[in-house]
């Protein structure tokens, strides 16, 4: 109910508060996070006291750690999580227990733990089985597994995981994930030597790309699809579409694929016995390397 005697500018100040409320909350924690590396089990016990008035801990901890995870925070966030399990499970709350391991796998993968982080997804998947239909959780840890079997080379199980998340993504209506899991699935039919479901998948997410009028979402699928023509021994096929991806990511930029585009022209290059453009293509992968590089370095002028 609301009260017909208060101010009608009261409603934008609260708001405005709970920012200052958020942006205080995210400070302190950035002070207690400076303090893990001399006491870990200190840290979590004063993020856990901190935790906002009315919030169960275990959430507010879940909470701290998806915020020192976007900061590339891994090891407190694994600490905050290892916390938070021990509280849902002293209440038996097997839907908080996901979305700790769901958070947990992947922290674990980027950390190159990758056995480690597939089996805290592994048990998301299987407390997931059990809950009530959360399709964004179901997104969640196949995407993570698919990424992770995609690193360990196991592509049967990586190409499964994305198919879940393709078919998840699909009746949840999201057509960008759609797209980016069905080209996903080319690159690892393609690392499997399938040529033909490789372009079948790439036509499929290049034709949502088009009608999501997303060039680079184009762009990805041609490179799959020359992909496919180098597997077939097709080289010079592969290396025009190979440049007709490079000029559609010519009007979205995006490094990295320019870069996977150049390697792959200069192999294509290399087997198509033109030794030239494929020195020429090498140097040029190679440049942007060095310019990603630079582009990652911190700035330390302003210490």
């Amino acid at each position: 109910m609301t009260d017909k005697n208060r101010e009608p500018k009261r409603e934008p100040m609260s708001s405005s508060a709970e920012d200052r409320k958020d942006r205080r909350q995210r400070e302190r924690l950035a002070e207690l996070t400076r303090s893990f590396k001399k006491d870990p089990r200190d840290f979590v016990q004063k993020v856990e006291q901190a935790c906002p008035a009315g919030t169960p801990p275990a959430t507010a901890l879940l909470d701290a750690a998806v915020v020192l995870a976007e900061q590339d925070e891994f090891k407190p966030a694994l600490a905050l999580l290892d916390r938070a399990v021990v509280l849902y499970e002293a209440k038996h709350d097997n839907a908080g227990l996901a979305h700790v391991y769901v958070n947990m796998g992947p922290l674990y993968g980027m950390q190159g733990e990758l056995e480690k982080g597939v089996s805290f997804s592994l048990k998301a998947e299987v407390l997931a089985k059990n809950l009530p239909a959360d399709p964004e959780l179901v997104l969640h840890y196949a995407s993570d597994l698919g990424g992770m079997y995609t690193e360990m080379e196991e592509w049967d199980k990586a190409m499964h995981y994305f198919q879940v998340a393709c078919d998840t993504s699909k009746g949840m209506g999201n057509k960008e994930v759609e797209a980016d899991a069905l080209l996903i699935m080319s690159q690892v039919a393609v690392a499997q030597g399938d040529a033909g479901k490789a372009r079948e998948l790439a036509e499929k997410g290049g034709a949502l790309g088009k009608a999501l009028h997303d060039k680079l979402f184009q762009a990805r699928a041609l490179q799959t699809i020359g992909d496919a023509r180098a597997l077939d021994g097709n080289h010079e096929q592969a290396v025009v579409l190979f440049q007709q991806a490079l000029d559609l990511e010519a009007d979205q930029p995006d490094l990295e694929l320019r870069q996977q585009l150049f390697w792959e022209m200069s192999e294509s290059y290399e087997e198509a016995g033109d030794k030239e453009l494929a020195e020429d293509y090498r140097s040029r992968a190679a440049d942007l390397g060095e310019t990603d590089e630079d582009l990652d370095e911190p700035d330390d002028a302003t210490d």
